[in-house]
């Protein structure tokens, strides 16, 4: 049987401590506050200085997507100082603009929100690349673009993201279906909003798949954003008598989510 020699030995060693460092430096992360999903991913959180990608289920779940991709944001920038960047293609941004104070919600300082909209896609993606090469004191950036990237664009806004150990969230269209170098990709369609005891709006909430993490392994979660804590949690299933029982039949129960399909989801306040 083969057996390594020293000098394999050590190449494997140090491919591991750059593996871990990486060209910004040793690895950091950001927490989602949930250890069901940190249990996933490569490390406790979602790794800075990476791609990470977020796709709509369908064309009509955009706006969910976009809502979670700003959540992924704010959770960023609890963890990190500096200014975030949000790069919009005009054409991607359909649906309507980042509204002020949806973002307040959603646990985001707008002072340290720098909005930056293009004319293409194209321009889109030299900005974030731009951006992301200018150095380490950016806390995040997230881009929108109504085209499909390549796999060279992949890698070279990866790289970027990598030289300055800054967190790059990217909002691809729905139908994708390129390669990418991201790190992971995760599938968002909308979900009956959360509702209070006065049936009024609660939070939001998205039905949520990793689909795709490198050195980690695939789920799917119902998330909800809790406005108070700023922070995601996993939607609690409430069960309830939908009727009365006959006697000698059983209780008939209803899920608060997943199952209603009588409740429309609310709009998000994210955009206007």
């Amino acid at each position: 049987m083969f057996k390594p020699t020293g000098q394999i030995t050590t190449l494997r060693q140090l491919v591991g401590r750059l593996e871990a460092t990486g060209p910004g430096g040793p690895q950091t992360y950001f927490s989602l506050s949930l250890p069901e999903i940190h249990c996933h991913l490569p490390g406790p959180g979602l790794p800075c200085g990476a791609l990470h990608e977020v796709m709509a289920a369908a064309h009509g779940d955009t706006p969910a997507s976009f809502g979670f991709s700003l959540a992924l944001m704010s959770c960023a920038l609890e963890a990190r100082g500096g200014p975030a960047f949000l790069v919009l293609s005009r054409q991607a941004a359909d649906f309507g603009k980042p509204y002020g104070h949806g973002l307040r919600q959603l646990g985001f300082d707008v002072g340290r929100l720098l909005l930056v909209e293009t004319r293409s896609g194209k321009d889109a993606l030299w900005a974030m690349e731009e951006i992301l090469r200018a150095g380490s004191g950016v806390a995040a950036v997230a881009g929108m673009i109504e085209t499909d990237i390549d796999l060279t664009m992949s890698r070279r806004l990866s790289l970027s993201a990598s030289s300055g150990n800054t967190p790059l969230v990217l909002l691809r269209p729905s139908g994708a279906t390129g390669t990418s170098a991201a790190i992971t990709r995760w599938r968002v369609a909308a979900a009956p909003a959360a509702r209070d005891h006065f049936d009024s709006f609660a939070g939001w909430r998205w039905q949520v798949a990793l689909e795709r993490c490198r050195q980690g392994r695939a789920g799917q979660w119902m998330l909800e954003w809790d406005h108070a804590a700023h922070r995601f949690r996993l939607a609690e299933i409430v069960a309830h008598r939908a009727v009365s029982p006959r006697p000698g039949q059983p209780p008939a129960v209803n899920r608060a989510i997943g199952n209603d399909r009588s409740a429309a989801p609310l709009r998000s306040g994210v955009a206007r």
